[in-house]
């Protein structure tokens, strides 16, 4: 059983919390990757619980930290500095351009940043825009956008929206046999019947798995529904 990692934070985090963090904010990442978001949390005085730092293990690549629009507006607050900020899209052409203005006291001119859309568009290997990029392209534009201008005006570096950030492709991999282990244990796969009650698509999380996730979503204030699929919660949790 791995052990837990002596955390650079500024109150000692009991073993309970570290593991919900771990299990919630920083699922399948190694021990230096998850000292390295608790080692972020810390600099940018960010709460994993409420969703404004996590961190994400793609197969085959080292994990990648992100911060949610919360997490950037918190960082930015902070500061004292902070003046607001303008975003929005506009098209250009047949593309979609994301920008974002940020102000700050202390300067007399915006840091102004631009993007597009054909340059940031997140693709299946059927070459197709994932679901959020199909579903909400300003959305995800203006978020690409707001994040890399709050970085320039308040010195930010190794945090990333995950609207940025197109992961590897899964490796193909054969039939695997469905079980499931909780903290290192065995865990009993039981599951609602039917497919999950969101996207119709998966099968429902196994009960062990759903109470993991129980206490992180009461915590931030959010709801997860009955007969959903982990996908499904990923998804509710960043949202």
């Amino acid at each position: 059983m791995t052990e837990t990692p002596n955390l650079p934070t500024t109150e000692r985090l009991d073993d309970e919390k570290i593991r919900l963090i771990r299990d919630m904010c920083a699922r399948g990442c190694t021990d230096n990757e998850f000292l390295l978001l608790m080692h972020m949390s810390k600099v940018y005085h960010l709460d994993p619980l409420t969703h404004q730092i996590w961190a994400v293990k793609y197969p085959g690549a080292p994990a990648a930290i992100f911060c949610g629009r919360d997490g950037w507006l918190s960082i930015a607050h902070r500061d004292g500095q902070f003046d607001g900020m303008e975003s929005g899209t506009r098209t250009e052409g047949d593309d979609l351009i994301g920008w974002c203005k940020v102000y700050r006291k202390d300067m007399s001119h915006p840091f102004c940043v631009e993007v597009s859309y054909s340059e940031y568009v997140q693709r299946n290997k059927q070459g197709a825009a994932t679901k959020f990029w199909r579903e909400k392209p300003k959305t995800m534009l203006t978020k690409v956008a707001e994040a890399q201008a709050l970085r320039r005006a308040f010195n930010i570096s190794g945090l990333y929206d995950e609207a940025e950030f197109e992961p590897a492709p899964l490796p193909a991999c054969g039939p695997v046999e469905q079980t499931a282990t909780i903290d290192g244990e065995p865990a009993e796969v039981t599951r609602l019947p039917g497919k999950c009650s969101r996207c119709g698509k998966h099968d429902p999380m196994i009960a062990a798995y759903r109470e993991k996730y129980l206490p992180a979503f009461t915590a931030a204030k959010k709801v997860l529904p009955d007969g959903v699929c982990e996908e499904c919660a990923k998804e509710l949790w960043r949202g």
